[in-house]
């Protein structure tokens, strides 16, 4: 993390296009066609990342190579639909992970089939675990689901959906003989995704993390990517568990790691999801993952098992330090001279107000947790947990995030606000969504994953249940579309839905944040910060208040696009006057570089500390000059004190792998849980 990975992929690039025969082209086309290959080789590098890794990629080759000597592609947007591009013409194509899965789902994979009892579309290996458990008559809860509760039992918004449905089945009758026409001829309008389709001389995966899950289709659609040489960069390669690195030795392809072995036969396969009967003839149920065998399955019974033990040194003496190549800035003190990083953990206490309306928020949902653990049912209701905690940290940032939630008249089965939350998770990326919307089927999306779908696929299905969508991008949440003028400043979202900004009040962080701030410019004319937090609208209450006060700020979230992230980055890099840039934890934490700040101010404590450093890393990394200091903000007696001490058990989880620490820890346990909702 600000350890100079871009500037050494760039450099590798350019030399090996440096030292490459005159002939390569040539001589790669006729060994393909030699060995069978159908897919063309083409001497370029393509280069996966996050959206806003786009910029920073685009000005590092900008900045640290010669005018014009470096020709660069940027496969992204609408547009790349109706264009047609000669890769070899290029030195590096950029592209990021929502497009790369957008073309993955469009192009590769099978299409949906329509299931004959709700008339839903599903894909073939999902339609077998709707009918066996979901829909028709067969269709039977295991004792697991049967113990998961309803997260919309108040929602009336499926019933309307229903009842409209009901209205118009005979419109619907008329039209299913068109409807199957039209699914007909998208399957055989699905063409080839351009980036699946060559053979590309190097893929890079910058902020690799992205794949951690490998069951997504963002991780799937990077593993199809076929490559002579393949790159994973990453500060954080693992975050929760150690699972979450065999994503990445997957992608690399690396034997026997990543490999399937036959115990029958000497059948090699790198296959995730086995069918029923290899290639070699022998049944799935007799091959075994090396992975899982040697490394998951052991930790799992502990890091103090003789088992647990073994496994983790095998993790970290043959296979990590055959793989990796990390640099550390203590270990690399002395070359890189980076000033000093100051982290301060600041704790305030409530106002009276804001504690006895924490209190009661904590009361009702301690009642509500102690529901589930006398059921037994505590871990079949992750996702209910989850909204609890999500309700209680946002109380914590001020009680505006909970009391003019779009949810507040739904107390019991709040669903996670608009784009502010977290916790959702994305139904297309399969990551923690960034600026949630809500469609009118009640799936969450991050707001981007949905425009790239939409732009890619034009497709105007729900992605999850592929009913025609119907939800408004152009707000910045779906509700409150009440938008009001204070001081010239147009007001939406979280701020239109107060019922007068007039009487704003301010909360305990956020007049503390003001504190820092002034102490910030007092010690430093020129100073400037990042105020990180994981909930949008509290960085839209932030930004009014601040902007009251004087001081002037810019925003950088999910729902922006690139144009007007790099828009944002410019104004806070080249104005003078802008002294704050207030930045979504998930948006704004990795692949920034913005060195001209010198100040770190994290909101709200997130579950791993490993995404916090990533955040205080975007200034404090090569080519920053001043001191740095980083302030967390923690109010005293709230669950985010319980959060501090299960950061601590995550950090376990990369010291223990990846760092040099003998212990190693996994998610959340029942107990953890626990923990949190203690009196």
């Amino acid at each position: 993390m600000g350890m100079g990975k871009t500037i050494q992929a760039i450099s590798l690039v350019l030399t090996a296009r440096r030292l490459r025969p005159p002939d390569h082209h040539s001589a790669a086309s006729s060994s393909n066609s030699s060995v069978g290959r159908t897919k063309p080789q083409v001497g370029c590098t393509l280069v996966v990342c996050p959206v806003v890794a786009v910029i920073q990629w685009t000005e590092e080759i900008e900045r640290h190579t010669a005018s014009g000597s470096v020709r660069v592609l940027i496969y992204h947007g609408a547009k790349r639909v109706t264009q047609s591009f000669d890769f070899n013409s290029y030195d590096f194509v950029i592209t990021t992970y929502s497009t790369i899965e957008a073309d993955y789902r469009k192009h590769i994979m099978p299409p949906k089939t329509r299931c004959q009892y709700c008339n839903k579309l599903f894909y073939p290996n999902k339609m077998k675990v709707h009918l066996m458990y979901h829909c028709g008559p067969n269709a039977k809860r295991t004792e697991a689901q049967a113990k998961q509760q309803s997260k919309r039992k108040w929602d009336s918004s499926k019933e309307k959906v229903k009842e409209k449905r009901r209205v118009h089945k005979k419109g619907d009758e008329v039209n299913k003989d068109f409807q199957e026409l039209a699914d007909e001829l998208g399957r055989q309008l699905r063409g080839q995704s351009p980036l699946h389709s060559v053979r590309w001389e190097r893929v890079i995966l910058d902020e690799a993390h992205f794949i951690k899950d490998r069951r997504c289709n963002t991780a799937r659609a990077v593993f199809a990517l076929e490559s002579e040489c393949k790159w994973a960069l990453s500060g954080t390669p693992l975050q929760n568990r150690v699972g979450e690195l065999y994503s990445l030795i997957r992608f690399l392809q690396i034997f026997p790691y990543s490999y399937y072995f036959c115990k029958d036969c000497s059948c090699e396969i790198l296959d995730t999801s086995m069918k029923k009967q290899c290639d070699c003839g022998h049944s799935s149920v007799r091959h075994f993952c090396w992975w899982n065998k040697y490394i998951s399955t052991p930790i799992q019974y502990g890091s103090t098992s003789f088992e647990g033990k073994r496994a983790m040194t095998l993790l970290k003496e043959k296979v990590l330090k055959g793989i990796v190549l990390r640099r550390t800035k203590k270990g690399r003190a002395a070359d890189l001279a980076l000033p000093p990083k100051i982290v301060t953990l600041r704790r305030d206490s409530f106002d009276k107000n804001e504690m006895e309306f924490y209190e009661a928020l904590y009361t009702q949902s301690v009642t509500q947790f102690d529901a589930y653990v006398d059921a037994g049912t505590l871990m079949n209701n992750y996702a209910h947990i989850f909204d609890l905690l999500t309700r209680l940290r946002q109380a914590v940032d001020h009680p505006y995030l909970v009391a003019y939630s779009k949810t507040a008249g739904h107390p019991e089965g709040m669903k996670n606000e608009g784009n502010e939350s977290m916790e959702s998770q994305c139904g297309i990326c399969h990551n923690l969504a960034e600026d949630v919307v809500v469609t009118s089927c009640d799936h969450a999306f991050c707001k981007t994953c949905l425009i790239d779908y939409s732009a890619a696929l034009g497709n105007v299905s729900c992605p999850s249940c592929s009913i025609p969508l119907t939800v408004d991008l152009t707000a910045q949440n779906s509700v409150g579309k009440v938008t009001r003028s204070v001081k010239g400043r147009k007001c939406s979202g979280i701020l239109s839905r107060l019922p007068s900004l007039v009487d704003f009040k301010t909360s305990t962080k956020i007049d503390a944040l003001r504190e820092e701030i002034r102490n910030m410019i007092e010690h430093d004319g020129s100073a400037k910060g990042i105020v990180f937090s994981q909930f949008t609208s509290f960085l839209d209450l932030i930004q009014f208040s601040l902007e009251r006060s004087g001081i002037k700020c810019v925003q950088l979230n999910g729902a922006m696009n690139i144009t007007e992230k790099g828009r944002a980055i410019d104004t806070f890099t080249h104005d003078a006057d802008c002294r704050v840039f207030l930045m979504s934890l998930k948006a704004g934490g990795v692949a920034l570089n913005l060195t001209v700040a010198s100040h770190v101010f994290l909101m709200d404590p997130w579950w791993n500390p490993a995404v916090e450093n990533q955040a205080q890393d975007r200034i404090h990394r090569i080519g920053q000059f001043k001191p740095i200091k980083s302030t967390r903000f923690v109010i005293k007696d709230t669950v985010e004190e319980r959060i501090l001490q299960l950061q601590q058990k995550k950090q376990l989880v990369f010291e223990g792998t990846v760092g040099d620490s003998p212990d190693a820890m996994s998610k959340l346990t029942e107990a953890d849980l626990k923990f949190l909702f203690q009196i």
